[in-house]
């Protein structure tokens, strides 16, 4: 199949993993874009976001860009990872003859203005089964559970495993997490963190924790490998599903400390592959265990990667998606 995808582009997002995956798989792919500018500055786009939505049409038109060059390529169908598609745009897409799904990657805080489920999808996937439950249940919407994965050419084990005896932190700094991270330094836990940090937060974070920068594929595989133990604490809006790091830092070999959520025991193995915690003082307990424990890092990072890469790879997941949209 042709497939064209809607969706932030970058390294290492989950857009790139998707493309990558259907690749391998075989497929051919055509990035078309997200229907409005990209601005470097996150308040630059918000700004965009909210005067589009502010005036009415405005929004349709920015993304008819996406229908046009959906049809000039020829696609056969089209995936989207962005929430803000407008239902008038995925109509035009579908009165073209062009089957499209939503894979949806965030906490249900981001649904926003929950345009999706006014949109003709022929799928929507979302990882929260809590969330699918309830919309398919009352509203009777296409809806389906797909939690996101790793992509084993980039999250696998590389460098020695435990060799720098931290807790590593990779993602973004909102203040839920910057709040648990300077818990954990007064704890007196050492912390490396990487990703975006706004200032106004950067003020909570431990001293001299924070990179000032972000790692992508092979290079956050090296800092999840190494890393005696990844912090994996989830936003406080992920009700029942888990996010992409998880898969991301297991698949790497790393070992995941995990805040629990319910499904968490059925993608892995509690205690032998994944670390999980439910509150600060189990999370330190877990957090000591691994710092004084290089094996324990080791063989619980190698059973993780050997599920991840078996079971919560994107081209473990990608067929339940193509079959949608077939």
């Amino acid at each position: 199949m042709h497939i064209g995808l809607i969706g932030r582009r970058g390294p290492d997002t989950f857009q790139a993993n998707i493309g990558d995956g259907l690749l391998r798989l075989g497929h051919r792919v055509t990035y078309l874009g997200l229907g409005r500018a990209q601005y470097r500055s996150h308040v630059a786009n918000r700004v965009a976001d909210l005067a589009a939505s502010a005036v009415h049409g405005l929004e349709d038109l920015r993304q008819h860009s996406l229908v046009r060059a959906a049809l000039e390529s020829e696609c056969d169908a089209v995936l989207n990872t962005y929430g803000g598609l407008t239902p008038r745009t995925v109509a035009s897409l579908r009165r073209n003859g062009l089957p499209v799904a939503l894979w949806f990657p965030d906490a249900v805080s981001n649904l926003g203005r929950q345009l999706m489920l006014m949109a003709p999808y022929s799928a929507i996937f979302f990882k929260d089964p809590l969330l699918v439950r309830r919309l398919r249940d009352t509203l009777g919407l296409p809806v389906r559970y797909l939690p996101q994965g790793c992509n084993p050419h980039w999250h696998r084990p590389i460098g020695r495993p435990g060799t720098r005896r931290v807790i590593a932190v990779v993602g973004n700094c909102y203040p839920s997490r910057a709040v648990l991270l300077r818990r954990l330094h007064e704890a007196g836990l050492p912390l490396v963190i990487y990703g975006a940090a706004p200032r106004w937060v950067r003020g909570i974070l431990p001293p001299r924790s924070h990179t000032g920068h972000p790692v992508f594929a092979e290079d956050k595989a090296k800092v999840f490998r190494e890393a005696a133990a990844v912090l994996n604490n989830l936003h406080p809006a992920e009700i029942h599903g888990v996010n992409a790091r998880l898969f991301e830092a297991a698949g790497s070999g790393a070992a995941v400390l995990c805040e629990r959520r319910a499904v968490l025991g059925d993608l892995f193995d509690l205690d032998s592959e994944v670390v999980p915690f439910t509150d600060f003082d189990e999370l330190t307990h877990q957090a000591k265990r691994l710092l004084d424990d290089p094996d324990m890092t080791q063989r619980i990072g190698d059973a993780a990667s050997r599920r991840a890469h078996a079971d919560h790879t994107y081209e473990k997941r990608l067929p339940e998606v193509l079959e949608r949209l077939s």
